[in-house]
């Protein structure tokens, strides 16, 4: 009994993590230029308050949360899974960590890449877009 249960055990996360890995095959490998555009960022922030707002707050910081330690979006020294448009779009996509759901199922690409534009609009001014 117990060794069916493991065997079960076993087909299951090799099932979720070949899923991943699959999924993850189609990562793009360059951001999409939409990340450095001032007006993706505007509508990057509507999408960020229906799916994203609950967990990192409305303005990013993540300090209302006491369920959980979200990421803190306005400074991403703090990120644990990467600061760079491709690291964003990944950890909005398929997750990050055991707290951070993935995205894939609810949010096209050029929304999570609209979302991802706004993410930088609110952290250092050194990573905002700056193109129209």
């Amino acid at each position: 009994m117990k060794r069916q249960i493991k065997l079960r055990l076993v087909a299951f996360l090799t099932m979720f993590i070949l899923d991943d890995i699959v999924a993850q095959e189609n990562m793009p490998t360059e951001p999409s230029a939409i990340v450095y555009s001032k007006s993706a960022a505007v509508r990057g922030k509507s999408f960020y308050l229906i799916n994203c707002q609950q967990c990192h707050d409305a303005d990013g910081r993540a300090l209302a949360n006491i369920d959980f330690i979200a990421a803190d979006l306005t400074a991403p020294d703090t990120w644990y899974y990467g600061t760079t448009p491709l690291h964003i779009f990944r950890s909005i996509k398929f997750g990050a960590g055991l707290e951070m759901p993935p995205f894939k199922d609810s949010l096209d690409d050029e929304t999570i890449w609209q979302i991802v534009a706004h993410v930088l609009n609110i952290g250092p001014t050194e990573l905002r877009p700056t193109e129209e």
